[in-house]
């Protein structure tokens, strides 16, 4: 595996161009102690609140706490998500001619594949940051996400190399679309 960055790595064989890219880096040790130390308390809080259907409460009461906890509930899966993302997680790329193949891994265990045929000679870029509300969720640490890297046309592009700095990305593009061959299928 030869590197391109400090989270990126990638083989050239006969069968084609494999990338992983880590969910975090080294620099990212702390944020994801942070990140441990928040979804801890976040846990805590939801047990406290729901521990408040078992006492004598009115009837709305407890109706608030249910819908209360369904939004606690929603934003566990998404904060846990994230966290065991970024502690174990990793992107995987596979491109073979105009064949391109990108799943998101956890611990080993292989996400489910995404596969495109690829019909233009050069279909990555880097996306601009913008000052929108949808690339500010995007841009996000506590989240899994988008990613700095598109795919496709802008109406239709999927993202991908979450969190990669400017200059990652654009060495990320620039090794894919070298890979890219539309004459092999």
């Amino acid at each position: 595996m030869k590197l391109l960055s400090e989270r990126i790595a990638y083989q050239v064989s006969e069968e084609g161009l494999t990338v992983h890219i880590k969910g975090a880096g080294k620099q990212d040790t702390k944020r994801i102690g942070y990140m441990k130390a928040w979804l801890i308390a976040w846990y805590l809080s939801g047990f406290i609140m729901a521990s408040g259907l078992f006492l004598d409460y009115e009837r709305d009461v407890k109706l608030f706490l249910i819908v209360f906890l369904a939004f606690w509930g929603y934003f566990s899966f998404i904060i846990t998500k994230a966290y065991y993302f970024k502690k174990y997680g990793m992107e995987t790329l596979f491109l073979n001619g105009n064949q391109f193949m990108m799943r998101r891994d956890i611990h080993g265990k292989k996400g489910k594949p995404q596969y495109f045929r690829l019909k233009h000679e050069r279909p990555f870029r880097v996306l601009k940051d913008k000052q929108k509300l949808d690339q500010f969720f995007y841009s996000s640490w506590w989240v899994v996400a988008g990613g700095k890297v598109a795919l496709g046309e802008s109406g239709a592009a999927y993202r991908l190399g979450q969190h990669l700095s400017e200059n990652e990305a654009l060495k990320l593009v620039q090794l894919l679309n070298h890979h890219v061959d539309l004459s092999r299928s």
